[in-house]
């Protein structure tokens, strides 16, 4: 940012914060002990503001004075993330210096990416699917990390009740390269049914043992796949309405 941006960043986060707490220029000049000529000419950007104001202003609002010059607001919440994101691989590189290879490894943090990105919903529960678009069909959501492994886990106790399941909803598989979304594939039910006939004929084979967490490939999701979202250049997230690959 230069100056300009600065101060114009400025006007806009007092205002902005000002309108949030339901305050006149009057009431916030009395809560930071300034005069409201000097609120008017920050709001307005007339001139520059000197530092005990801006510190002033802060505390008003209870605020850091340093993020009255940062964005506060934004339209989305991926362009929320996509602004806090450095600061989440700045703990990342951090991370790896104490041998901690992806501080995502729970996949909270991966699957609110995922969420953004597509416009699903999370649908909270161990047995059921895992997410939900706007006109309420359901998706199986799995992930993996492409410098750790080549294949998605599945399930743990794979058998033909879980295939029969599966076997109604959509895919969504996301690529990250640790902490980084790089892709997302959609697949339909009928292009995962060499799996699912595979591992049935298996558990029939075995006499009814369930089988332990089958892996798909990368390989076979890049090749049958639908490519919904594929990281740009930037870095930055952005939407991707998945509805519209159905």
């Amino acid at each position: 940012m230069n100056k300009e941006d600065l101060i114009w960043q400025l006007a806009i986060n007092v205002k902005q914060l000002r309108n949030e707490n339901h305050w006149t220029q009057e009431e916030l000049a009395e809560r930071a002990d300034i005069n409201v000529r000097q609120v008017s000419r920050i709001e307005n950007i007339s001139n520059e503001t000197s530092l005990d104001i801006l510190c002033s202003v802060a505390s008003a609002f209870d605020i850091n004075p340093n993020k009255l010059y940062e964005p506060l607001f934004f339209e989305t919440q991926i362009e929320w993330l996509n602004h806090i994101f450095p600061s989440v691989r700045d703990m990342e590189h951090l991370a790896k210096g104490e041998g901690i290879t992806d501080i995502f490894q729970d996949n909270a943090g991966k699957l609110l990416q995922v969420l953004l990105v597509t416009g699903l919903k999370d649908l909270p529960g161990r047995e059921g699917n895992d997410a939900v678009d706007r006109f309420k069909n359901e998706y199986e959501l799995k992930s993996l990390n492409v410098n750790l492994v080549k294949g998605f886990s599945t399930h743990h106790h794979m058998n033909p009740k879980i295939i029969e399941k599966y076997r109604k909803v959509d895919w969504v598989f996301a690529v990250y390269r640790d902490i980084e979304l790089q892709e997302i594939w959609l697949l339909r039910p009928n292009d995962l049914e060499f799996y699912y006939d595979k591992w049935a004929t298996k558990w029939y084979a075995e006499e009814g043992k369930d089988i332990n967490n089958p892996k798909i490939p990368l390989k076979y999701v890049r090749e049958n796949g639908i490519l919904v979202y594929e990281q740009p250049k930037s870095g930055d997230l952005f939407f991707s309405d998945i509805t519209k690959y159905l």
